[in-house]
């Protein structure tokens, strides 16, 4: 492995990325503020403002710094590189990883923040949103495994789409289940057998396309 190469492509990335993404840090820490804000009608709008800012940073990863090099004819300069597939593949996972960690943990973070200090915001929601936020990583991870092993733009809208078009029915669900439903509005976090389960089943699915993208790359003898 080209641990040199892989630096320098992960910098450029985080180079060519760092302005939307304090973008979506701004952006983020507004949506917070309005959670904070003694309004329902504000609540409600930073808790959209919140989870599509996560969303709409992870497919924008995935397209700028995965899918765009393809179709704006980078990825021939990057094959010119001394770097194979499984570097280029390192770089992308950990330039990505990072990037998208930034924002997605200050909203995780901040909504811990919300949850525990504002007192008409019950703590039995905490278990349910980090449930939710780790759904909205989960479409991530899967979105740019997609770019990466398919390079398709068509393939990567379709599976980053419809993996946060089943978000709605996803909280319906979540939060009628039975032992999260008798707590989720409780002044005690409960960290329920189903919401376990879930943020088990949630990290292990994150890994096991992370490691399905790796194995497939590594495969591969070009970028094609």
């Amino acid at each position: 492995m080209n641990t040199v190469m892989i630096r320098h492509l992960v910098a450029k990335d985080w180079g060519f990325q760092r302005v939307p993404i304090v973008l979506a840090i701004v952006i983020t820490l507004v949506s917070l503020g309005l959670l904070l804000a003694n309004s329902s009608g504000m609540f409600y709008v930073g808790a959209v403002l919140l989870i599509s800012v996560v969303i709409t940073v992870g497919i924008y990863l995935a397209f700028m710094t995965v899918i765009n090099e393809r179709t704006e004819g980078m990825l021939p300069f990057i094959m010119t590189l001394p770097i194979g597939v499984r570097e280029y593949t390192a770089a992308k996972l950990v330039a990505n990883l990072v990037l998208f960690l930034v924002p997605w943990l200050a909203a995780i973070v901040g909504a811990y923040l919300v949850i525990t200090t504002r007192a008409a915001v019950p703590d039995g929601l905490l278990p349910f949103a980090v449930v939710i936020l780790l759904h909205l990583a989960t479409g991530y991870v899967l979105t740019l495994g997609t770019a990466l092993i398919t390079g398709s733009s068509g393939w990567t809208i379709g599976v980053g789409g419809g993996a946060n078009l089943v978000l709605q029915g996803f909280m319906y669900w979540v939060s009628h289940l039975p032992d999260v439903a008798a707590t989720i509005d409780g002044p005690v976090a409960v960290w329920t057998n189903s919401i376990r389960w879930l943020i088990g089943a949630e990290l292990l699915a994150m890994v096991a396309i992370l490691w399905i993208t790796w194995i497939w790359q590594s495969r591969r003898t070009d970028f094609t």
